[in-house]
């Protein structure tokens, strides 16, 4: 019993020695004062900011792409966003919220979330044509010109031409112009890097027949369609068409338009000339981009019973069967006699004063290809005639033409000639060939009567 009792004490004396031990040596053991107070103070808590670049960039932070940042104590950051080809930097989401400007200090105080946000730039894309039907392809859909869009930095864009024509035009294409630089392709493949301004090039052609005449009203047949003057014909290739003017437009019982001519507009030495080069029923030919063709009709005056004069130099008007000719500056008169179909024989007479003389002429169809006249004129010799009066017959068959009678103050001589073909007074007068009586002289106050039989 008395030995259970020691062995107790000497436990519990252990226990407390051990206790002094400690106590009395703490100076001398730090690690374990330390590891004592590790026990019995809170850990430190631990920043992390987590930096993130959106697409089209990348974020240096203090001189590094370091995405990950951690620290037990409040640290500072700065950030530049550098955007790649073809982006922007447009701002920056820090734990949500919306920061401006490519470069940012942040303290870092807790944990972070920093994005970096790039937007891709888009260019202007402006697309017009040196013709208003042109057909500009643009990524294999069909742009009606003019035409503008936004396109991506960095996209491609494909332009194709197609040649284009209707029944008026015809549009061949020659290539563009991109940005003011030449590309001589109808087919090209651009890479977008800036704003783009597309000319679409092509080659307009065209031929225009412009018909024109100087009678009101007239109706022509184009290729057997009729069609009223003035007016315009339009094809996208060279082209012929068939001309066909009446020979006759009639006005009223006493004036009508006659004998038409197909003249060509041209400029001769610089001046605007009509020239005449064929009749009233032709092919005309348009090679060129324009031409003008003028149906010229000479201006006719009933004598009754379908019979007309026109005059071709100086004017002419009617009174009955007589006909006033009034002559040019140079003293000039010229009138056709256009006779009825069934004429056989005509008597002409001439008045006129401060004459040189008359002549008739009766140019008639030989055999289809070649116009014979006959001629009778009468001509002072010395000195003009006071006052000159001729008188002459024609014959249709067998063609003839002469001198009835004559007077003159001044010595008069008479002739009679044949000439031989080809004969041509004005194209559009060879219709009449065989109705056809030409009047020509010099004077004044010239007066003509005409007496037609048949």
């Amino acid at each position: 019993m008395q030995r259970k009792t020691l062995l107790v004490t000497l436990v519990i004396v252990g226990v407390l020695a051990l206790a002094l031990f400690f106590f009395v040596l703490q100076p001398k053991l730090p690690g374990l004062t330390q590891l004592a107070q590790n026990f019995s103070q809170p850990k430190p808590s631990l920043f992390t900011a987590r930096i993130e670049a959106g697409q089209g960039g990348r974020v240096i932070v203090n001189g590094t792409e370091t995405a990950t940042w951690s620290s037990t104590k409040p640290f500072t950051l700065t950030l530049e966003a550098r955007p790649g080809e073809c982006h922007v930097f447009d701002h920056w989401l820090v734990n949500g919220t919306r920061l401006e400007g490519e470069r940012l200090n942040l303290t870092i105080a807790g944990n972070t979330t920093v994005s970096a946000v790039f937007r891709r730039l888009s260019y202007r894309l402006t697309a017009v044509s040196n013709a208003s039907w042109g057909l500009l392809v643009l990524n294999d859909s069909v742009a009606k010109l003019p035409f503008e869009t936004e396109v991506s930095c960095g996209s491609k864009v494909t332009l194709k031409l197609f040649p284009w024509s209707n029944e008026s035009i015809s549009l061949k294409p020659l290539g563009f112009f991109v940005n003011y630089t030449a590309i001589n392709t109808t087919e090209t493949e651009i890479r977008v890097q800036g704003n783009l301004h597309i000319v679409a090039v092509y080659k307009f052609e065209t031929h225009i027949l412009y018909l024109e005449t100087n009678a009101p009203g007239v109706k022509v047949l184009v290729d057997g369609q009729e069609v009223t003057l003035p007016a315009k014909i339009q094809r996208a290739k060279p082209f012929t068409v068939v001309i066909q003017a009446p020979p006759l437009v009639k006005v009223n019982d006493t004036f009508a338009w006659g004998g038409p001519e197909f003249q060509a507009r041209d400029y001769i030495r610089g001046v605007l000339t009509w020239v005449t080069f064929a009749t009233g029923q032709t092919p005309i030919h348009v090679e060129e981009a324009e031409k003008t063709i003028r149906v010229y009709y000479h201006p006719y005056y009933s004598l009754g019973k379908d019979t007309y004069v026109s005059p071709l130099y100086g004017n002419a008007y009617v009174k009955g069967n007589t006909i006033i000719a009034v002559p040019d500056k140079y003293h000039i008169y010229t009138v056709n006699i256009i006779l009825p179909p069934n004429w056989t024989r005509a008597r002409v007479r001439v008045e006129s004063s401060f004459s040189l003389g008359a002549v008739i002429m009766f140019p008639y169809n030989k055999n289809g290809n070649i116009y014979d006249e006959v001629d009778a004129s009468v001509g002072a010799q010395r000195g003009a005639c006071t006052k000159l009066t001729a008188e002459f017959e024609v014959d249709r068959n067998l063609p003839s033409a002469r001198v009835l009678s004559y007077y003159c103050d001044a010595p008069v001589a008479s002739s009679q000639d044949y000439t031989s073909g080809p004969w041509n007074f004005g194209k559009g007068n060879e219709q009449y060939l065989g109705r056809l009586i030409v009047v020509g002289g010099d004077g004044s106050n010239v007066r003509i009567q005409v007496e037609v039989e048949g």
